[in-house]
């Protein structure tokens, strides 16, 4: 029996120990990833910030070249969709975003909204970065805040946004993403999210802020998240508007008693109706998440089309914006699921981004944020964690992301503002403007 035992306990004390050091292996390479990317940064030459009009950019020609194709476009038929069953775009979401293209859409609305903000252009290491500059009022002026989009989308996304923030008083500064927008593409591989977290911090150090806050959706929120990881000095205040998906113990057991006692985990209506039963929840994420494992593994393969067919970036990247901005009801086919994402995004602004995309032929160089996350960011994302910077994270109830406050502590431990609403999306900055600018300014309100 004695023997029995010591031979348990030993065998137990080496499995302590072998996961004690794979542990302490991956903190160590996570640590040198981190040094190795501060270090990068560090040795970044400062470049001229010169100004920048979008106009040079989004021209009436190219709009013009786009119209024309999706005016001969091949007229795809109408399969048969099963109930429940989606096979993707349906042609008859491509037909009606490309009829409002060429019929309805003002493009000179673009450029018209996009000129009333200041826009610059500065080279950051291997980016050839564009931001958008607004300078607030003095009484504001040490709490400038950095907005940060995501994929698939622009400044654009914020373009209701920054004049309420600017009316504020705020100084908001608003990068785009390499290859999305106004920032040129990459002209060499390895530009991750970390990266341009890295890249991002510069810039304000550059234009003279030391501290600040960061605000994020998408992949803003991941990249805002590594900036405040990597940089907790400069980042007075971290506000998501999606929440990070990382598997801890928290998200595993609240999981699992979830599933069979939801009102014992789930103390509100909305963390019910978003993670329970737990059937559904797991196909929504599956339906919603299909493109991030595309676009992580062959993102140049579906490129080209989008790049060369205004039909191919309606269908991949104008259908997102949709399903996005909407609850998916999976009693519901595919396209009454697009109808709503439709009245909440806006055809107008879909066009505005497609255009946009179209516009700077970005399509490609923009999914590439994927694939050089997936092959040298994950580590360090999913064992992130943030200690002592403030953080704010609002909860839209079409967002495509959703964790429980408990969950959320295992990346933030100090978080200060954790609200609800009735109605928004993953884009929350267009379909519900008001609350999340409240959100973002009552929480700056707190820190102050």
């Amino acid at each position: 029996m004695f023997c029995c035992l010591t031979l348990i306990g030993g065998l137990v004390l080496f499995i302590i120990f072998i996961v004690f050091v794979a542990k302490r292996k991956k903190s160590l390479r996570i640590q040198n990833r981190v040094n190795t990317l501060k270090d990068k940064a560090n040795s970044w030459d400062e470049s001229e910030v010169i100004e920048f009009n979008p106009r040079t950019k989004l021209l009436e020609d190219d709009f013009n070249e786009m119209t024309d194709r999706l005016k001969k476009r091949i007229v795809v038929p109408n399969l048969d969709e099963p109930q429940n069953s989606p096979y993707g775009t349906p042609a008859t979401y491509v037909n009606m975003v490309a009829d409002h293209m060429t019929n309805s859409f003002d493009f000179s609305m673009v450029n018209n909204v996009l000129c009333q903000f200041k826009h610059f252009k500065t080279v950051i290491g291997d980016i050839n970065l564009h931001f958008i500059h607004m300078v607030g009022s003095e009484e504001k002026k040490s709490t400038p805040i950095m907005l940060l989009h995501g994929w698939p989308s622009t400044v654009w996304e914020f373009h209701k946004s920054i004049p309420m923030l600017v009316e504020e008083g705020y100084t908001i500064i608003a990068p785009s993403l390499p290859g999305h927008g106004f920032t040129e593409p990459p002209t060499v591989t390895g530009v991750t999210p970390a990266v341009m977290a890295c890249a991002y911090h510069k810039l304000m150090l550059q234009l003279g802020y030391k501290r600040f806050i960061v605000h994020g959706g998408d992949w803003g929120a991941i990249i805002g998240s590594l900036m405040t990881y990597m940089y907790p000095e400069s980042v007075i205040g971290l506000h998501n508007t999606m929440n990070h998906f990382k598997l801890g113990w928290r998200q595993i057991l609240q999981t699992l008693v979830g599933a069979v006692f939801p009102s014992f985990v789930y103390t509100t209506e909305e963390e019910k109706r978003f993670m329970h039963p737990m059937f559904k929840f797991s196909e929504r994420m599956y339906r919603k998440f299909a493109y991030f494992h595309v676009q992580s593994v062959l993102p140049d393969s579906y490129g080209y089309g989008m790049v060369d067919s205004p039909v191919g970036l309606i269908g991949w990247i104008g259908t997102t914006y949709s399903l996005v901005s909407c609850q998916m009801d999976l009693t519901k086919n595919i396209m009454a699921n697009l109808d709503k994402g439709v009245t909440s995004f806006g055809l107008d602004n879909i066009c505005a981004m497609i255009s946009i995309f179209w516009s700077v032929r970005s399509a490609q160089a923009s999914m590439r944020i994927y694939h050089e996350f997936y092959w040298n960011d994950k580590e360090l994302f999913s064992n992130l964690t943030i200690p002592n910077v403030p953080v704010a994270i609002s909860n839209f109830p079409n967002e495509i992301i959703h964790l429980t406050k408990f969950a959320s502590w295992t990346t933030f431990k100090n978080i200060k503002q954790f609200n609800y609403h009735t109605h928004g999306g993953h884009f929350s900055h267009i379909d519900n403007t008001e609350a999340v600018v409240g959100d973002l300014t009552s929480f700056i309100q707190k820190l102050q």
